[in-house]
């Protein structure tokens, strides 16, 4: 029988790619979004 784990230590690729890309992506658009809301105020919140 093969064994089908996956191996533990390794480096994830996908995660990697999210950690640098993706967390600061989101946190990017969150200041963005803020930073729009109190530049207009015309906006309703």
């Amino acid at each position: 029988m093969a064994n089908r784990e996956p191996g533990r230590g390794g480096v994830d690729k996908v995660a990697i790619l999210y950690i640098l890309g993706g967390i600061p992506a989101i946190v990017g658009f969150v200041v963005l979004l803020f930073a729009l809301v109190n530049w207009i105020p015309s906006i309703p919140a």
